[in-house]
């Protein structure tokens, strides 16, 4: 059998064979010496640190207060960097102090003219040293200037509008398009041509079950900023089948001396319906008719039909026979 102490006991005749040529090397006085160090350390330290130093500090810039007609198009930094001057610790406590901060600059602060602001970097001073200890001095900033660029613009609500095709799967036909916001808003350059509507870019959209439902990419408009880049679009389909029905066939804009009769008297309109209107949709929902402008001065005998009205839930209308064979009679009084 092996013996599990026989490692840990060579681990420490190893330990105790460092620690005693340590000993012997400094002559017994080891843990002396290290304390020797240690405070020899942290006199060089607290010397050093009461030194004067320069120093460089980052800030991060951002404007506020933008008014809303108001959009920068250019910023010349995003960071104003500071060179300082002071004791080292003063210097480290200023550091962590400036890193953890970012400095807010009114947009009212700044010289503004035809579309171009500008702020002199000295001017924030006073908010620059309130991230600093007191013992620390301002030596010089970089750059000596904040500048950005602007243009002026207007905010309007626009409608989204669909841009895209639909394909039908097992005879699914598209009846709405709702958009969530139907309307978002839009900040246009003031001399930009007007806009009316910003396009979703739906692509080509399958029609596919009762209801689809997917987020959509807004088209970019030039020279605007919108505020969002996606709608959700919910697209209302509904399945439709075929029906054929016999509608009686009349006469319309005819004298009052005359009457018609066709040859034959009904005529088969075929028209796609929704399944879940099937039995709804009934022949008198139609009118075929033969339209006495159409055959009055003609010598042929067959008139032309047309489908004279239509319920508006069918798509697709059509008539098997285009024309008949008709007879004008004169109406007995």
């Amino acid at each position: 059998m092996r013996d599990s102490g026989q490692p840990k006991s060579r681990f420490a005749e190893r330990l105790n064979k460092i620690g005693n040529s340590l000993l012997k090397l400094f002559g017994g006085d080891f843990l002396v010496f290290l304390l020797f160090l240690v405070i020899t350390f942290f006199f060089w330290w607290s010397q050093t640190m009461n030194q004067d130093y320069e120093a460089t500090m980052r800030i991060p810039l951002q404007i506020k207060n933008v008014p809303d007609d108001v959009r920068i198009t250019f910023q010349s930094v995003d960071q104003l960097t500071v060179s300082l001057n002071g004791k080292g610790r003063l210097l480290r406590k200023s550091g962590r102090r400036g890193g953890r901060h970012t400095l807010m600059v009114s947009s009212s602060a700044f010289n503004v003219s035809q579309g171009h602001a500008s702020l002199s970097t000295q001017r924030l001073r006073d908010s620059v040293s309130a991230f600093l200890h007191p013992g620390v001095s301002i030596r010089s900033f970089e750059p000596d200037s904040l500048v950005y660029q602007y243009v002026r613009q207007r905010s309007v609500m626009l409608p989204v509008v669909f841009d895209g095709t639909t394909g039908s799967q097992d005879q699914f036909f598209m009846e709405n398009i709702v958009f969530e916001p139907d309307s978002v808003r839009v900040n246009l350059v003031l001399s930009d041509t007007v806009t009316n509507c910003v396009y979703a870019d739906a692509g080509m959209v399958m029609l596919s079950s009762d209801t689809t439902v997917r987020k959509v990419a807004l088209r970019p408009i030039p020279d605007a900023v919108l505020s969002r880049d996606d709608v959700q679009m919910t697209v209302v389909a509904q399945q439709y089948t075929e029906k054929s029905l016999e509608v009686p066939i009349k006469g319309v804009n005819f004298p009052n001396y005359l009457t018609l009769k066709s040859f034959p008297s009904k005529a088969v309109v075929t028209a796609w319906v929704k399944m879940s209107e099937y039995d709804k949709v009934v022949a008198s929902d139609f009118q075929v008719v033969v339209d006495f402008n159409d055959i009055s001065g003609r010598e042929s005998s067959k008139a032309p039909l047309r489908v004279f009205s239509q319920p508006a839930n069918v798509r697709n209308v059509r008539l098997q026979t285009r024309t008949v064979d008709y007879l004008m009679e004169n109406k007995l009084f």
